[in-house]
C-alpha cells in the first residue's frame, strides 16, 4: 500500500490534522500516512513549495502527497493531481507546485473534475482524500480528472538575473527552525551566472566573500575547545537543497540567536550577489 504524506498549515492544536487522518482511514482502513509538516506559516505558498521539494525526493515511488496550503478550492484555485516521478502530488493549483515542475516535467497532470459531497467540508477532507486513496488502490489520474497542460508559476522563487551588471538579486523564501536564512538562488544558478569569479554576498548591511562546504568549515579545530569562540559566527553556505543560505553557525533561537533576528533577515528580504 502507498505512503500518503501530509503538508499543511492547519498547525497541531486544532483539530483539522486528525480529522484529515481520520478520513483517510475511513476511506481506505489500511492507508499508511506520514505527516511532513503541519508548521506552515499560513497560507505561505512559497514555504511549502521550498518544504515538499526538499522532502518528497526521499520517499519511494508510488508515494501520494497531499498539500493542504491555500487548499480551498475556488475558481481561482482548482484542485489538480500531478503525477511526477512516478510520485503523485494532490494540491490547488496556486503555484505550490511549480517549485518542482520548474526542473522537472510532470508525466500526467490533470484538473481535478470529482465534486466535493459536502460543502461544507474543507476540500483537503474530501476531494483531497478521495483523489489519494482511489490513486492508493491504483486508480489512474484520468479517472479522476481532465487533463491540462501547465500549472501555475510561482515567480518570487526565481531570482532576478542581471548579466550587464554581473549580479543576481534573490530574496528570501525560508527561514528554519535555527532561524537560518534561505534565499531562492541555486549552487547551479549561482556556478552558471559566476564561472568561477570572485564575488560578493550582500544580506542588509551584510558582506560575505565566501561560501562554506558544511557548518563546521568555519571552526579552526586546532584552537584547543575551550579557546574557541565559533558559535554565532556568520556564514554563507549552499545546504542540503542547494540553496544560498544565510546562517549562524550552531545558533540557537533561546540562546545565541538566530540569522533572521541577529541580521535582520526576513522573508522576500533582498540577497545579492555580485561578481568581479
Amino acid at each position: 500500500m502507498p505512503i500518503i504524506t501530509l503538508t499543511t498549515d492547519f498547525g497541531t492544536k486544532d483539530h483539522f490534522v486528525g480529522a484529515v487522518k481520520g478520513s483517510i482511514y475511513k476511506e481506505l482502513h489500511e492507508a499508511k500516512v506520514v505527516d511532513i509538516s503541519h508548521q506552515i506559516t499560513p497560507f505561505s505558498i512559497t514555504e511549502a513549495a521550498y518544504i515538499l521539494k526538499n522532502a518528497y525526493q526521499n520517499f519511494p515511488e508510488g508515494t501520494i502527497h497531499i498539500i493542504g496550503v491555500d487548499s480551498e478550492i475556488s475558481v481561482e484555485n482548482k484542485p489538480i493531481a500531478i503525477q511526477l516521478e512516478n510520485q503523485y502530488f494532490i494540491c490547488c493549483d496556486n503555484g505550490i507546485i511549480s517549485m518542482i515542475t520548474n526542473e522537472i516535467n510532470p508525466e500526467k497532470l490533470v484538473e481535478i473534475t470529482i465534486q466535493s459531497s459536502n460543502d461544507n467540508k474543507l476540500s483537503i477532507l474530501d476531494v483531497f482524500v478521495k483523489v489519494a486513496c482511489h490513486i492508493a488502490r491504483g486508480g489512474t489520474l484520468e479517472v479522476i480528472g481532465k487533463q491540462i497542460d501547465d500549472v501555475k508559476k510561482l515567480y518570487e522563487i526565481q531570482p532576478q538575473i542581471n548579466v550587464e551588471k554581473n549580479q543576481i538579486v534573490g530574496s528570501v523564501i525560508y527561514i528554519d527552525n535555527f532561524g537560518n536564512v534561505i534565499s531562492n538562488i541555486t549552487q547551479n544558478t549561482f556556478n552558471n551566472i559566476g564561472k568561477g569569479r570572485e564575488f560578493e554576498i550582500i544580506a542588509r548591511n551584510y558582506k560575505f566573500t565566501k561560501i562554506y562546504k558544511k557548518y563546521n568549515e568555519i571552526v579552526d579545530f586546532s584552537t584547543p575547545r575551550e579557546k574557541r569562540h565559533d558559535d554565532g559566527k556568520k556564514l554563507a553556505i549552499f545546504n542540503s537543497a542547494n540553496f544560498l543560505e544565510i546562517s549562524l553557525y550552531r545558533s540557537n533561537l533561546k540562546t545565541v540567536g538566530g540569522a533572521s533576528n541577529l541580521l535582520g533577515l526576513n522573508y522576500r528580504d533582498n540577497i545579492t550577489v555580485r561578481f568581479n
